[in-house]
């Protein structure tokens, strides 16, 4: 491979390779969480050593709130004030009786504000790019099933192929009768047809389809498409249950935060309405008020160990993920505003300095002309998604690949032994006919 296509596959495939699936990624979100407790764990050791002491509500069993005095705070209190105090939520309830606890409660507060700020900004991130791989799911099948074909789907499926993906996968072929046949009685008729079919007729009902297709589409006077213009076609003419399926998969990480907050919110709600006796709307608002850390509502019964264990769990996995929910949901909303951004810095003409960079990029090879890799480094560039470091370690990392120097690096130097199997057995049954004619399509 030239280094222009390492550099974009490096780039594309960063997010996802940094993603869930990547060890790394689990151990930096084991760090990031054992970092969390322990740092509230901590606060709270030194709570209870302390030794303070509140006036603490209780509330009997007709109902009403008595305060009572609560000497020395138990280890559960102190869990109790180490999460609201570092998570800011700041109930209010507990409040410190030693000055020693004061002054530790300074340094819990703002060393909380980088520990945990830190952690919550990293899921934020994650949450919001795990699911953006450079490959869609659609492509991704796509892909595979070309593989299955043998077939060198990104470069063109011939029209056999293409017949017999439409066989194995119907979903492409209702795409292309709707596109083919724009009567909708027409198309549906059709597409049923096919759907009831046996494998020996859906052959022959596909080849029709391709011949018509071939006659009346632009996509088809080559005899060929490729896996862009496969999507293309299903993206535009795909059946209304696919194009919401498609949808729900693109915001799949927004709908299950927004599920699994709904869940706490409403476990929250519970606790409060049978735990504190709280009517219906304050135990939704103490749920609501907790996750955000506003605090406006706090428990009844912070006498009980049960009650301030429950809410201080509650607060530490529930304020993570209303963050997360948050960004999740604020990523839909700006994201069509960052494609348009995108798009004008790429239009936009370069400064006098860029194109001093840019002769820069150009020189480095000993040739003042411009190529693909060089192009698209300074638009990264531009565009703010890697900096000089990044690309610093792509190029010696591909350099380190290309031990003869030659500037092309061969599958065998950079791909995983399973990898180099795949595309050995790929490239041994890559059919040798050229694209089939009408006449073939006929006799098929």
């Amino acid at each position: 491979r030239r280094y222009a296509d390492t550099l974009g596959a490096s780039m594309y495939g960063a997010v996802w390779t940094h993603g869930i699936l990547d060890p790394r990624f689990r151990w930096a979100c084991l760090r990031a969480v054992a970092a969390v407790w322990a740092w509230l764990f901590i606060g709270a050791v030194v709570y209870y050593a302390v030794g303070n002491c509140s006036r603490v509500p209780r509330l009997d069993k007709d109902g009403q709130v008595k305060e009572v005095d609560l000497c020395p705070w138990h280890f559960s209190h102190a869990l109790y004030f180490s999460v609201q105090t570092g998570l800011s939520i700041g109930f209010g309830l507990l409040s410190e009786s030693e000055w020693v606890s004061q002054v530790y409660s300074c340094f819990h507060i703002l060393a909380g504000s980088s520990c945990v700020g830190g952690a919550l900004s990293f899921f934020v991130t994650q949450a919001l790019t795990v699911q953006q791989g450079f490959q869609s799911r659609s492509e991704q099948r796509l892909a595979e099933a070309s593989l299955a074909l043998h077939a060198k789907g990104y470069e063109g499926f011939t029209l056999e192929q293409i017949r017999e993906l439409m066989v194995k996968h119907p979903q492409y072929a209702n795409a292309i009768v709707r596109k083919v046949y724009p009567l909708a009685e027409v198309a549906n008729d059709l597409i049923e047809e096919f759907r009831v079919a046996d494998a020996r007729l859906r052959n022959d009902l596909a080849a029709r389809i391709l011949k018509e297709a071939c006659e009346k589409l632009d996509e088809f006077k080559h005899e060929s498409l490729n896996i862009s213009d496969l999507l293309a076609i299903d993206e535009e003419f795909a059946s209304s249950r696919r194009k919401f399926c498609r949808g729900l998969r693109a915001h799949a990480s927004v709908l299950t935060a927004m599920s699994a907050l709904g869940v706490f919110i409403f476990i929250g709600a519970i606790f409060s309405h049978l735990g504190d006796d709280n009517d219906f709307v304050t135990s939704v608002y103490f749920a609501v008020s907790t996750l955000s850390t506003a605090g406006m509502v706090a428990t009844k019964t912070v006498e009980s160990d049960a009650h301030v264990i429950f809410v201080a769990v509650y607060a530490l996995v529930g304020v993570p993920l209303y963050c997360v929910t948050l960004g999740a949901f604020a990523n839909i909303l700006v994201k069509r505003c960052i494609v348009e951004q995108m798009q004008q810095t790429l239009n936009q003409k370069l400064s006098n300095a860029e194109v001093e960079f840019l002769g820069y990029l150009a020189n480095c090879d000993a040739d003042d002309r411009v190529d693909l890799a060089e192009y698209t480094e300074l638009q990264l560039l531009r565009l703010g998604m890697v900096d000089r470091d990044t690309l610093r370690n792509i190029r010696e990392r591909f350099r380190s690949l290309d031990e003869n120097g030659t500037g092309f690096l061969t599958a065998s130097d950079f791909l995983h032994s399973d990898h180099r199997a795949v595309m050995s057995n790929h490239t041994a049954h890559a059919p040798s006919y050229t694209n089939a004619s009408h006449e073939n399509l006929s006799e098929l």
